[in-house]
């Protein structure tokens, strides 16, 4: 039934529900070398019975297994997630800890299309649709093989079999809207319906890959690059922008579509908070800052030296006359720019942020940009901001 490597060793996540269950079954009958973990929220009465009942079937069959006690209290927000990151932070230290090869999941069918229907209902910015069978979630392999499987195939595979399980209860309420959906939709489909809308999610799978390989080509910030895209195209690629800072990073679409215009408008700085990141748009280029990231920083020098830092480069080992550094000038100091910094250009002293604006330094670099300050505390060298910089092998002083 199932087509897993008979040489690795699986961690099977087990909830003691018929799917996980079954699972568990079909990897002791097929042998399988695994071992079971359990995670118990304590969010039901049901659940310290379900762990007992657990722990008794796994001792029977000589099947080791590892519970999760969680005994935080997990409160009422976001505890969806709140759950998530747990299980997957456990099931992440079994792995590193145990060297298991993945860690297997009992999402069937009925998971997969309801999931769909969920992203479909809420219009969400998915990077995939419906549930993807092997994944790395939290720097873990994940292995899905009961998507095939329905819920209610699944559900006669255990009568069939006499395998024990519990039903959670709160899976018959029509509460949530993924039961709803469950219950509403997804339990009345025939096989006919199923393979129909299985086969509309491979498609939007495809479109989906079709649009992430043409935003990969796009490799700069500027705005008119971002412009000539589809509405549909230009939300993935600003939701794949943004996660690069932040990779659980999110935006609804009227968000997306209001940035848009933003990228249009002729106004040199705009910025926009979303999910917790700023979009600051500075003349013809953007970029996504997290404003809670510390940008203060200060690197003393003694000697001449080379520094790999994440806001500068510097070579100083050779001819720094480029960059107004004698010898005199050590122990020099370079650290980001001060709302208050005065630099002499000609004789003539003039304020950095003066500075700046003339330059047209798009804002988020301002408070990051470096300058190199020497012994007496005298900024000797401000690096020019260049919009369109291209680091040359010789560069002995970049900003990153």
């Amino acid at each position: 039934m199932l087509n897993l490597n008979k040489n690795q060793k699986y961690l099977l996540a087990c909830s003691h529900g018929p799917d996980s269950m079954a699972l568990f079954y079909m990897l002791k009958e097929e042998g399988y070398n695994f071992a079971v973990a359990h995670v118990n929220y304590h969010l039901r009465e049901e659940s310290n019975l379900e762990q007992q009942q657990l722990e008794e079937y796994c001792a029977k069959r000589n099947v080791q297994l590892f519970v999760k006690d969680v005994d935080e209290y997990l409160g009422n927000n976001n505890l969806e997630e709140k759950c998530r990151v747990i299980r997957y932070s456990f099931f992440k230290d079994l792995a590193n800890q145990y060297s298991f090869d993945a860690v297997l999941i009992a999402h069937n069918q009925d998971d997969l299309i309801e999931t769909y229907l969920m992203q479909k209902r809420r219009q969400n910015l998915v990077q995939f649709f419906g549930i993807k069978e092997n994944p790395i979630i939290f720097d873990v392999k994940i292995i899905r093989p009961l998507l095939s499987y329905s819920k209610q195939e699944l559900l006669m595979f255990c009568d069939l079999n006499k395998v024990e399980y519990s039903i959670d209860k709160t899976n018959l309420e029509d509460v949530f809207l993924r039961n709803k959906i469950r219950h509403e939709v997804v339990e009345k489909m025939d096989k006919n319906d199923r393979q129909k809308i299985l086969k509309e999610i491979n498609e939007e799978n495809k479109k989906l890959e079709a649009i992430n390989e043409k935003i990969s080509r796009i490799t700069t910030n500027k705005c008119e690059e971002y412009n000539r895209l589809t509405d549909e195209e230009f939300l993935y690629a600003l939701v794949n922008k943004g996660r690069e800072l932040k990779p659980n990073f999110t935006m609804s679409r009227n968000q997306g579509l209001e940035i848009r215009k933003i990228f249009l408008s002729d106004k040199a700085n705009i910025s926009v908070n979303v999910d917790d990141l700023t979009l600051v748009k500075s003349y013809d280029s953007f970029q996504f800052v997290d404003q809670n990231k510390e940008v203060d920083f200060s690197y003393k020098i003694d000697e001449p030296t080379i520094l790999d830092t994440e806001f500068f480069y510097l070579d100083f080992t050779g001819d720094t006359s480029n960059r107004n550094v004698s010898k005199n000038d050590y122990p020099i100091t370079v650290r980001n720019a001060k709302p208050n910094d005065t630099y002499l250009i000609k004789g003539y002293e003039k304020q950095l942020r003066r500075l700046f604006i003339d330059w047209k330094v798009p804002v988020p670099l301002r408070k990051r940009w470096p300058v190199i300050v020497n012994k007496n505390g005298t900024i000797i060298y401000v690096p020019r901001y260049q919009k369109d910089f291209k680091k040359e092998d010789n560069c002995n002083f970049y900003v990153k």
